[in-house]
């Protein structure tokens, strides 16, 4: 039996267990990699918690298959729903192209498998962060996961993505407040009936020279961004 470690490109996944107050909610297939990170936003987008408030604590156990988080008596944090609002600090096609350029020149782990997803948290304080996955959902829980935990207003967040916008992503977007997103790909038909109903902005194509603007263009500046 061959045992060698193979040295064709391979995209790294694992399940994770994650357990909430002591019960495991979900197995995760994913990049074993900013695991506090995916627990707080795949808790966040699935509306499994409704404030960052509502953590008590994060942890990863030493084999990294399993994340424990801890939760604080809940009880009137999430009576407040949430809503999405404008982005208020303009941006132009210009620069969402920059982001996601910069987005993809970030992602070592795609550079070197051709095999996995980036997504990206561009913030009106011009923070950008970058995270990657072997599943986009998981991508995208993970960059929506340290907006929480540092406490960023995603209302005024911008989601870029390499994967297609489907449904489940353009819900989990709407969940945490996020009204603006950008993808390399295009959106499924019922993502862009969602964020049409919802009132989000929804850009696909974006590394073309005319990037396809689905919804809420009014959101897109003719100038670019100092």
């Amino acid at each position: 039996m061959n045992t060698d470690v193979p040295t064709l490109p391979l995209a790294p996944e694992y399940p994770v267990d994650l357990v909430v107050d002591g019960t495991k909610v979900t197995t995760l297939m994913c990049t074993p990699a900013s695991l506090e990170e995916l627990a707080a936003g795949h808790l966040y987008c699935t509306g499994m918690i409704r404030s960052r408030a509502q953590l008590a604590s994060i942890s990863v156990l030493a084999d990294g298959r399993t994340v424990m988080v801890k939760l604080k008596d809940s009880a009137g944090l999430d009576d407040c729903p949430r809503k999405s609002a404008a982005v208020r600090w303009p941006v132009s096609l210009a620069d969402l192209q920059r982001k996601a350029a910069e987005m993809f020149s970030m992602a070592e782990m795609y550079r070197r498998t051709g095999g996995m997803h980036c997504a990206a948290l561009w913030t009106a304080e011009n923070t950008f962060t970058v995270r990657e996955d072997v599943g986009r959902h998981n991508a995208v829980d993970k960059v929506i996961g340290r907006g929480l935990l540092d406490g960023i207003d995603l209302e005024q967040a911008i989601l870029l993505t390499s994967g297609r916008f489907a449904a489940d992503m353009v819900i989990k977007a709407k969940n945490a407040g996020i009204c603006f997103l950008v993808t390399r790909s295009i959106p499924t038909s019922t993502a862009y009936n969602i964020a049409v109903e919802a009132g989000m902005t929804l850009v696909g194509r974006i590394e073309r020279a005319d990037p396809i603007l689905y919804n809420r263009t009014d959101r897109i500046a003719l100038i670019a961004r100092p």
